[in-house]
């Protein structure tokens, strides 16, 4: 019997339980039972070095071992394999989780041979080259028992590889098939040794595939897991159906768009909480977004000391503000998708309406992110079915009364319904799902086509205006289609005016005003829409020529709140501001006659509002326009 290859084994096997030892004990279910494997793996190599010796000094004191040894060794090998077939079907089986009946029902073969191999008698020979080695009934029953573990566990992960990703499939056949092929080749040839070759080779092949620790933990911030980690832990405390907590800090009053100083500074903030996290929690913490770290643990001690380290943490004069929200399991959810969805929900909608520094979710968010789902399905299903429609709110024009010009707003009805879903609902899921620019395309399309088949030059329209989203206008084939379209319906580039909205945030300053810059040499005109609000500032007046700054509704409201009339200043100081500038100035949300007023005695060019007209259809703007029309003859 070689002495050689155990002990290179040895060595392999050691250096893997090392690296998890130095990590403690693995949390995940399937981790655990590798480490299991490890170390079952790392006895058996112990013990046929153990049976070497033996051998090798059978007239001396090691010979009442034989038996004894001879024993370990083959049980001990047949837990290794049993414990690789278990650790295959927590990674096949749905819920992760490898029932308590079904462990014990597949080890009967192995302990009838364990017994069996106790009490039964193991022959032993010599090779020609001098090795020696085990055979007979006993070890028979042992390789055949064995190599049934192998061809099952191999069966079973081919059946359900569609559970498995590609890697990991391939790792685990590939890794029982040499396991396989090595026990076959010790079988038949007498006194070759490559048992402890073969699960040297198995543990490293998943070692480096599946089980690598690495592999589990973020690149940027020490210690801190992946969401890859957080969802299979979820998968499996789900299967062993146990209550536990999940506590979040969103990190949050900052752009998603990150410069290279914010986003150390953001590291270096999840790294510090992780590391509080896990000495007070004695848990790991998980990046489950770019602005979230999340901890699962399963009792309430300690929670409290932990919110109260989150809502008294110095920020060190950065612009984040922290947020600590509680998820309780299963109470709140009981699936595992849902979960990451009511986490992925609030760290990156529900957040931006909170204004507390602490969230219990409860069924309200929960319902909330359910009707959002619902609108996303109802977005998604209006983009492929073309089933947006456009409606029409008339513009006036102080300086002469007239309405010759109109904003064109997309709207949305629910299946089977007369009712609409509210644009500042839909509007925010479109561009999450990236659906914004095809949502943009069917508009303008349907735009282009109203104005040509009703002339609307005819009824003294002089431009309509269009709202153009920041993910279209820094799309670099932005301008291409605005003017195929154009074209298409022979539509004058100066009868549009572009209403640059501010759902979504301009990143890419290049490509905005390259696309802005082509279409104003064919024409078109640009208002800058919401100033008062969100990202439209100073700053992006500067960035490029508007014609027209489409003043915030809100914005307007406060100014001329009775109950602060020195918010009246604000408005003139604003107004004159523009105009100083260069711009022309609408406001919008105008609803009563003094409002109206009040805006024109302040030098507002052009309003809009209910006061004038709701947006309306487009067979009822046709109308509102003829009646204009045979008013003036």
């Amino acid at each position: 019997m070689e002495i050689r290859s155990p002990i290179v084994a040895i060595l392999v096997l050691g250096i893997l339980i090392l690296v998890y030892l130095r990590k403690t004990v693995p949390q995940l279910y399937s981790a655990r039972l590798f480490f299991g494997f490890l170390v079952v793996a790392f006895i058996n190599v112990l013990i046929e070095i153990i049976e070497c010796f033996v051998f090798t000094d059978m007239s001396g004191s090691f010979k009442s071992l034989r038996k004894t040894m001879q024993w370990l060794y083959a049980s001990s090998t047949l837990v290794s394999i049993y414990s690789i077939w278990i650790y295959a079907f927590s990674k096949i089986t749905k819920s992760r989780i490898v029932s308590n009946m079904l462990v014990v029902l597949t080890a009967i073969p192995m302990l009838i041979s364990v017994v069996t191999l106790f009490f039964g008698k193991i022959e032993y020979g010599k090779s020609k080259s001098g090795y020696y080695y085990n055979y007979g009934p006993m070890i028979t029953l042992c390789y055949a028992i064995g190599l049934t573990y192998i061809i099952v566990t191999i069966i079973s992960v081919f059946i359900h590889r569609s559970r498995l990703r590609r890697e990991d499939f391939f790792a685990l056949e590939g890794g029982l098939l040499l396991w396989g092929c090595f026990g076959l080749l010790q079988s038949f040839k007498k006194g070759v040794q490559v048992s402890s070759i073969a699960m040297m080779l198995m543990g490293l092949i998943l070692f480096l595939v599946i089980e690598n620790p690495k592999e589990l933990y973020e690149k940027s911030i020490i210690n801190v897991k992946t969401k890859d980690a957080f969802t299979l832990l979820l998968l499996e405390l789900f299967g062993l159906k146990q209550n536990f907590y999940i506590l979040s800090v969103i990190f949050t009053g900052k752009t998603n768009v990150l410069s290279g100083s914010d986003t150390k500074e953001l590291r270096a903030m999840q790294k510090t909480i992780a590391d509080y996290g896990y000495t007070r929690l004695g848990t790991s913490a998980y990046l489950t977004d770019w602005n979230t770290l999340s901890f699962v643990v399963k009792k309430t001690e300690r929670i409290e000391e932990f919110m109260d380290f989150i809502n008294n943490y110095d920020v060190g004069g950065g612009n984040y503000k922290l947020t600590f929200s509680i998820l309780e399991i299963p109470k709140y959810s009981k699936k595992v998708d849902e979960t990451l969805q009511i986490l992925s929900y609030v760290s990156c909608e529900y957040i931006n309406t909170q204004s507390s520094p602490n969230l219990v979710i409860t069924e309200t968010v929960v319902d909330k992110m359910l009707y959002r789902n619902t609108i996303e399905d109802v977005v998604r299903k209006a983009v492929k079915e073309k089933a947006f429609e456009v409606y029409f709110q008339p513009i006036l024009r102080v300086a002469d009364g007239s309405f010759s010009s109109a904003e064109a707003l997309v709207r949305l009805k629910r299946d089977n319904s007369e009712n609409y879903i509210s644009p500042e609902d839909f509007i925010p899921i479109a561009e999450k799902c990236g659906l914004i620019l095809e949502i943009d395309d069917l508009v303008f399309e349907k735009v282009c086509s109203f104005i040509a088949e009703n002339n609307l030059s005819s009824y003294g329209i002089k431009t309509i205006e269009v709202n153009l989203s920041g993910n279209e206008v820094v799309d670099f084939q932005a301008y291409d289609r605005l003017i195929r379209k154009m074209e298409k319906y022979h539509i004058p580039p100066n009868f549009i005016n572009f209403e640059i909205t501010e759902t979504a945030y301009i990143n890419n300053d290049e490509v905005f005003k390259e696309n802005v810059r082509k279409l104003k040499d064919r024409g078109s005109t640009f208002s800058m829409d919401d100033f008062g609000s969100g990202y439209s500032n100073l700053l992006e007046i500067l960035k490029m020529d508007y014609l027209i700054v489409k003043m915030d509704k809100e914005f307007i409201w406060n100014c001329l709140d009775k109950n602060k009339p020195e918010n009246m200043k604000m408005l003139k100081y604003t107004i004159k501001f523009l105009k100083d500038y260069g711009l022309h100035i609408l406001a919008e949300g105008v609803e009563t006659l003094e409002q109206a007023e009040i805006l024109i005695e302040n030098g507002v060019e052009y309003l809009q509002g209910f006061y004038y007209s709701r947006p309306i259809p487009e067979d009822e703007y046709i109308k509102f326009l003829t009646d204009l029309k045979g008013e003036k003859r």
